[in-house]
């Protein structure tokens, strides 16, 4: 008969968890290695920029990469999500990682043909002409996706998906004056019998932006897609950072801050209604006119679809503007946002 201690069943030893260091050991750091991402480049390069990114953000974006991440930034309009994609591919252009970089905006009728590519007829006859994403591999150019999800990913990317998480593919196509057909095959993989590859350099990454306000309206991202990515949140500055930020002439645009309690805006947009509204006073305009002017240029168009919060754009608007403006506030605000606003 088994004794107590044979019956009861042993538990396995629990892990102790140390707790976690507030700030890095400096003596610890691991030094780079030499083809890995410039992060002191990209570092120099949004310094000379002169946009405002939270401090650990161009690390973050380093450990996705060299981790063999593609990346997704995520974040409000205006914080500069896009820039800082096109600053990435130049600094690791200049790391010979990859040839420089391709970019588009997605949009809701990709298929296929769009990413991968599609046969055309030509004075030859029918050709292969490829998409964005294998025009994108085999020139060596990393390629970036403004509003990814604009796009319905699951049919636009097809095949895509498997490359992505590093198998190889075969295409329904060849080249011109070939019968063999195309695969692409990811740096590791195994080439297809029977194909001619277009071989995806280890370094080669998709970068992609994507504006949070758009999730529950545009193509949603499937769950297989989100495993292939890292997402990076850009995030927009406080208004302290904001005030710094925009300074000199049109600065008065910084009236406008208080947009950012009903919907998270990003400096871009303020510094381009910035620009805007120092060149309409050159023009003679008043500053309430320019700033008007500026907000329906520039501002209104982000409040669009925004639902009982809209009531109180005007609210929050009114006190800083003159008696005419203010009036026109008004008629454009309910213009765009409907007869209740």
């Amino acid at each position: 008969m088994p004794t107590r201690a044979q019956r009861t069943p042993q538990r396995a030893p629990q892990r102790r968890r140390r707790p976690l260091a507030a700030t890095p050991a400096p003596a610890r750091r691991r030094e780079r290695e030499p083809d890995g991402f410039p992060v002191e480049r990209l570092e120099a390069a949004v310094e000379r920029s002169g946009l405002a990114y939270p401090e650990h953000l161009v690390g973050t974006l380093g450990a996705a990469i060299d981790s063999g991440k593609h990346v997704v930034f995520t974040g409000p309009p205006g914080t500069g999500k896009t820039t800082l994609a096109y600053m990435a591919a130049e600094a690791a252009g200049k790391q010979m990682l990859c040839s420089g970089y391709l970019p588009t905006t997605a949009t809701s009728g990709w298929t296929t043909a769009e990413t991968i590519g599609s046969l055309v007829t030509t004075r030859e006859g029918m050709v292969f002409r490829p998409g964005l994403f294998v025009d994108a591999m085999q020139t060596g150019r990393w390629l970036i996706i403004d509003e990814i999800n604009r796009a319905d990913l699951d049919l636009s990317f097809g095949p895509l998906f498997t490359v992505l998480s590093g198998s190889a593919v075969v295409l329904p196509f060849a080249r011109p004056g070939h019968t063999t057909p195309l695969s692409i095959v990811p740096s590791g993989a195994d080439t297809p019998d029977g194909t001619e590859p277009i071989q995806v350099p280890q370094s080669w990454r998709l970068l992609a932006t994507m504006n949070l306000f758009d999730k529950d309206t545009l193509h949603r991202l499937s769950y297989a897609l989100m495993r292939r990515f890292a997402f990076i949140e850009v995030p927009s500055p406080d208004d302290g950072a904001m005030q710094e930020l925009i300074q000199g002439p049109g600065d008065f645009v910084l009236e406008l801050l208080d947009l950012r309690k009903l919907r998270d805006l990003g400096p871009a947009i303020f510094l381009d209604a910035q620009r805007f509204a120092a060149r309409r006073v050159d023009d003679g305009v008043s500053e309430s006119r320019a700033l008007l002017e500026a907000f329906y240029s520039f501002f209104l168009p982000q409040f669009d679809g925004l639902s009982e919060e809209g009531s109180h754009l005007f609210d929050e608007l009114s006190r800083v503007f003159a008696v005419r403006e203010r009036d026109e506030l008004r008629r454009a605000i309910r213009t765009v946002l409907g007869p209740g606003r």
